[in-house]
């Protein structure tokens, strides 16, 4: 009966010692302070110069190559699609003013303010979207600033995570975006997109601060049987000095 008794408590001892994961703490801070805090920790990354593995997933095809990515806020941009040769096969950029995209299937420029396909840059991917938006994307940031909508989010706790909650009035959809507790790091979102169809996207984070900051070494975008998926090399280099000059087009 004792050795029953001691294998019991044994067991619950060590239950009571494993780690677990923290409840977010919502009753001590403000809908509103989580939002600034998220918008100050994002607002940090100015910057983004690297290399990335991009794999694309259509109902029809999958994709994969090496993208040279140089973006800086709000609106500058330039994406090139390597081969495995290095030489490239795809090319976007804006700058500021002019959206230029040069592809096999496309020679044209745009506006920086309008929205172009997405499909011209991720193939397969039927979405349109602006600049600024794209360069979110691509800083990990969220495309679409959901944050930035006047109705004030309800706050709830999710599996560790902070949960933040946007209902539109008119429409009733829900924006959802979990942050974490410990650093304001948005690593989930599940949102609507202007053509009324629902997207996810989720960051995983490097282990350690590129720059002397948290920066996601993987971004997963998905919407219905569409997905791109971006991982950056280790070397990604953040808010350091971009030559104005790369986001023209040389020839």
């Amino acid at each position: 009966m004792n050795k029953i008794f001691f294998i019991m408590s044994f067991f619950i001892l060590v239950a009571s010692c494993a780690p677990r994961v923290p409840d977010a703490d919502t009753q001590r801070a403000s809908a509103a302070d989580i939002v600034k805090r998220v918008e100050l920790f994002q607002g940090v990354i100015r910057s983004v110069k690297g290399l990335a593995r991009v794999r694309i997933k259509t109902p029809l095809e999958k994709v994969s190559y090496t993208q040279v990515t140089v973006a800086r806020e709000p609106n500058l941009l330039r994406l090139e699609a390597l081969n495995p040769f290095g030489s490239t096969v795809g090319f976007i950029s804006s700058d500021g003013e002019n959206i230029y995209i040069i592809s096999s299937s496309e020679r044209d420029v745009y506006d920086s303010r309008e929205e172009f396909d997405l499909s011209y840059v991720y193939p397969g991917l039927d979405l349109r979207i602006t600049a600024d938006s794209l360069v979110n994307l691509v800083m990990g940031r969220l495309p679409y600033k959901i944050y930035d909508s006047p109705v004030s989010p309800v706050l709830t706790a999710d599996s560790g995570h902070i949960k933040l909650t946007y209902k539109d009035a008119g429409t009733g959809s829900e924006n959802h975006i979990w942050v974490n507790p410990e650093n304001y790091r948005v690593e989930k979102a599940d949102f609507s997109l202007a053509n009324g169809k629902r997207a996810m996207i989720r960051y995983d984070y490097f282990g350690e601060l590129v720059d002397g900051h948290y920066f996601p070494k993987e971004i997963d975008f998905k919407t219905g049987e569409l997905s791109i998926n971006i991982v950056y090399e280790p070397d990604v280099e953040l808010n350091k000095n971009v030559d104005g000059r790369l986001f023209k087009p040389s020839t």
